[in-house]
């Protein structure tokens, strides 16, 4: 109940607003091609911020149907393969370079040939949704790395850090509900549906591996993805 109140409320807000700058253009009462073009403007970015909710509820919405599969019923997740972890860092960091430059932070990698099963457009979600976050919760001048590595007991980890505005303590224990944001203003000021890092935690968890969050205020977060089984 209390997702399906938060999806209701979460998709009327944008859907509130391009139905209200439609009518103004509908109506004739937007003066000039200037008005025009930031009305059409702002219905072009609330229909993006839309698809991108709607995109993720999707995500959820088979994610769970996945976990809750009983054993020997077909996932409709994917098949596993071997990934390697730099490759699938590389490709994500292609991606989000653009997003990064116009947030004047730099993104980076650090990475070791670093092989885990998975499946492997579950396992770029998941890079995604760290680093992007990583990107949106920085500041100006911030950097993020990506980082690949080995733990002695020979397990695999993933590595998301930033230097970004941090998550207070009393906040981390919430990070990874569905819709919960620290600072609602800054997260759709810049996209954010609130449900990355609860997208993160499935994928995790599907995969059998276990996230850690590492953050302090004004200093950064460090999110670790600890793989199972190394390769």
């Amino acid at each position: 109940r209390e997702f399906t109140a938060n999806i209701t409320h979460e998709l009327k807000t944008p859907l509130t607003a391009i139905s209200g700058y439609a009518e103004l253009i509908a109506n004739g009462m937007v003066e000039g091609e200037d008005d025009l073009r930031t009305f059409g403007g702002r219905i072009y970015r609330e229909a993006g911020r839309l698809a991108a909710l709607v995109n993720d509820i999707l995500t959820l919405s088979n994610l769970d149907e996945a976990e809750r599969a009983t054993e020997g019923e077909a996932v409709p997740i994917g098949s596993t393969e071997p990934i390697e972890l730099s490759r699938a860092i590389y490709a994500v960091e292609q991606r989000l370079e653009q997003v990064a430059r116009q947030a004047n932070v730099t993104i980076s990698h650090e990475t070791k040939p670093v092989v885990i099963e998975g499946v492997s457009r579950l396992i770029d979600e998941l890079i995604y949704n760290l680093a992007s976050n990583a990107i949106r919760y920085n500041r100006p001048g911030g950097k993020v790395q990506l980082i690949t590595s080995c733990t002695r007991d020979g397990h695999c980890t993933l590595t998301v850090k930033d230097n970004g505005i941090g998550i207070p303590k009393d906040a981390q224990s919430s990070v990874f509900e569905r819709f919960y944001r620290v600072d609602k203003s800054r997260s759709k000021a810049t996209g954010g549906t609130g449900l990355g890092l609860a997208i993160v935690k499935h994928i995790a968890r599907i995969h059998n591996a276990r996230v850690k969050l590492e953050s302090e205020v004004n200093v950064g977060t460090t999110i670790t993805v600890v793989f199972e089984t190394a390769h």
